[in-house]
């Protein structure tokens, strides 16, 4: 606990630095360099020592604060969240120095200000122990992400962005307040391990599981509560688009996982509505990514997607609690959190591969681009290595985690009564179907930006970004690789923290049993590769014999082929989106498709026009007389003290 405690004085002293040398872009470069290494370090020492040894660490402040104390600690479910958050801010920080140190019209010390303090709030959220201190570093976090969102704030869509991202993060705040207001007022105590000892009656966990998705939800972004999320991403610098992808959305999974192991005992329906949010989330997810043409808008929506994963296997967790099947339960958490991990890695590797492209080409939109692979060989490859893990093909990390919560799901299958068994196996061709989708996604993003030829813009003078960029992804891509390659670790962890929110009563599950069938799927693939490699090495060792010419791709026929004769991002896709033209709102005109995000168009935009419309028929009380002013408050209190006395 002393090594996190020393990585949020470092962080905190470094926010004070770079406010007092603000003027001086140097040194305050410095400083957020040095104290976001030393805060990473720190921050990554206490994630896996907790995480090794599985000895929850506390610490308590001498002070009351209104409403409960300042008490923090970690335990493996927060620390594996910490994990994620260490490695993602510390080589997006990286990134992001290397990304903006060319812009001289920003005050760089304010963005890097902000980007410590979301790195705090997160370090905060996930080891907070009383629901005031949790509160106040969500708000924390609000707050400092919605400046790091509106970097670019001279651009009215940006500007939008923030503003969306405001509201919508506050009406899931105040359902949170709510939620922590009825457990804290049940339990005789705001400190979650007081929480954990009550019993909460039947009715009122319902309500605070709805509270919960809500609250949480709109974080995370489960559909209908997205809204935010597609507007948001593109809007921020790439690095902050992985932070907020990889780690923010997080603590609304984070939260609902705290929520489960506080409570503890719930209603059969509350696994089913995890589960319906996770098919709805994972596939309308992937299918609206399908629709975009802009890459970041597309990596924002796979967030979707994969939060949708993730609820399918927290979905099945929870079931498997219900059931008291320790398996079920382990393994369905277990993938949820490894999938926490595995989306933050891989996903922080696309947005960061993105802005590569993004600073090199000025433009994020896919139609516009193509060929780049031969100018951005390492964004190029590095972003392959992020679309195989997304989509979950063996060996990258993406399949170990999704082969988990299939694993959860079928064994649900066999050991669940009939209402589960549907369930699962809805489940399981979600989950299938996502599959399928996203690798049809991203061969559409990687074909239409990195092969082929440029459909609109000059390639000629396009040269790959300095190694302070590809470094980080670098970094990502191996990591990507090594828990494809070697789960063994990773899965311990997982299953650690999955222990943290169901304890089982009888012996400890071990990674190895879980995970052999699927080291024998990585056997059997690395040796078809190394059989593959050793064919190609003996066939360019015998083309060395021969004559070869070389000469242009065959055109299909065509004497002249121009740019404009391939595949665009839209043409791509149109095949699969007009299966489902229906329930996307699918469009095409003049050679382009649009997809009509139907949350936002049918029910979210009505709603916020009849509270525009409220609003400025209630703006006549705002009249500007201190006098009105007390008059208000005075009947306010008024009204509070008959209804007191009532």
């Amino acid at each position: 606990m002393t090594f996190l405690l020393y990585s949020l004085a470092v962080l905190t002293g470094a926010v004070f630095l770079m406010a007092l040398t603000a003027r001086f872009r140097r040194i305050s470069g410095n400083i957020f360099l040095f104290s976001l290494v030393m805060a990473s370090v720190l921050g990554l020492f206490s994630a896996i020592s907790v995480l090794v040894s599985r000895a929850p660490v506390d610490y308590h402040l001498n002070f009351r604060m209104p409403l409960g104390e300042f008490f923090i600690g970690l335990d493996s479910l927060s620390a594996f969240f910490l994990l994620a958050i260490t490695v993602l801010f510390f080589l997006a920080g990286i990134y992001g120095y290397a990304y903006l140190k060319d812009d001289h019209k920003r005050n760089l010390s304010v963005h890097f200000v902000f980007y410590h303090l979301l790195f705090i709030s997160l370090i905060l959220v996930v080891a907070a122990k009383n629901a005031v201190v949790f509160l106040m570093a969500w708000e924390m976090m609000t707050i400092s992400s919605y400046f790091l969102i509106t970097f670019y704030h001279e651009q009215k869509s940006v500007r939008d962005a923030g503003y969306l991202y405001l509201i919508a993060a506050h009406a899931g705040t105040f359902c949170l307040w709510v939620m922590f207001l009825l457990m804290g007022q049940h339990a005789g105590s705001l400190n979650f391990d007081q929480m954990s000892m009550s019993a909460f009656p039947d009715t009122l966990t319902g309500l605070l599981f709805v509270l919960g998705v809500i609250g949480f939800g709109v974080k995370a972004g489960f559909i209908p509560l997205h809204i935010w999320l597609p507007h948001a991403h593109p809007a921020a610098p790439s690095h902050v688009s992985a932070v907020l992808s990889g780690v923010m959305i997080k603590m609304g999974i984070y939260g609902l996982m705290r929520l489960i192991l506080i409570i503890k005992i719930f209603p059969e329906w509350c696994a089913v509505l995890l589960l319906l949010i996770g098919i709805i989330s994972g596939v309308g997810g992937v299918l609206y990514a399908l629709g975009q043409h802009e890459i970041k808008k597309l990596l924002a929506y796979h967030s979707i997607e994969n939060i949708g994963i993730i609820a399918l296997g927290m979905g099945i967790g929870l079931w498997g609690q219900l059931y008291h099947n320790e398996f079920v339960a382990l393994i369905g958490y277990a993938g949820a959190l490894l999938h926490v991990f595995n989306h933050a890695i891989f996903k922080g590797l696309l947005f960061l591969s993105a802005g590569s492209v993004i600073r090199s080409t000025h433009t994020g939109e896919i139609d516009r681009l193509g060929g780049l692979l031969k100018y951005l060989p390492w964004t190029g490859h590095l972003f392959l290595i992020g679309a195989i893990s997304i989509c979950g093909l063996p060996l990258f990390n993406g399949f170990v985690s999704e082969w988990l919560v299939f694993r959860a799901l079928f064994e649900g299958m066999f050991h669940f009564k009939m209402n589960a068994i549907v369930f699962s196996g809805a489940g399981i061709i979600a989950l299938a179907l996502i599959g399928g989708l996203a690798a049809a996604c991203f061969t559409k993003a990687f074909g239409a930006i990195f092969l082929g030829n440029s459909r609109s813009i000059d390639n000629s003078h396009l040269k790959e970004n300095p190694w302070e960029m590809c470094a980080p992804m670098a970094v990502l891509a191996g990591i990507c690789v090594w828990v494809g390659l070697f789960p063994f670790t990773m899965v311990s962890f997982a299953l650690g923290a999955a222990s943290s929110i169901y304890p089982i009563k009888t012996s400890p599950i071990a990674a190895g049993t879980i995970i052999s069938p699927l080291l024998m799927v990585v056997v059997v693939l690395l040796i078809l590769i190394m059989a593959i490699a050793v064919l190609t090495l003996l066939k360019r060792i015998s083309m060395k014999f021969l004559a070869i010419e070389k000469s242009l791709t065959w055109g299909c026929g065509y004497s002249h082929p121009t740019n404009r004769m391939q595949y665009t991002a839209s043409s791509f896709a149109d095949s699969i989106l007009r299966i489902f033209r229906t329930v996307m709102g699918y469009s095409v005109a003049k050679g382009s498709s649009h997809v009509v995000e139907v949350c936002e168009e049918f029910i979210f935009r009505p709603v916020f026009q009849v509270i525009k419309f409220l609003s400025a028929k209630l703006k006549i009380i705002q009249c500007g007389y201190t006098q009105w002013y007390l008059l208000y408050i005075f009947v306010f209190l008024l009204f509070l003290l008959i209804w007191k006395m009532v």
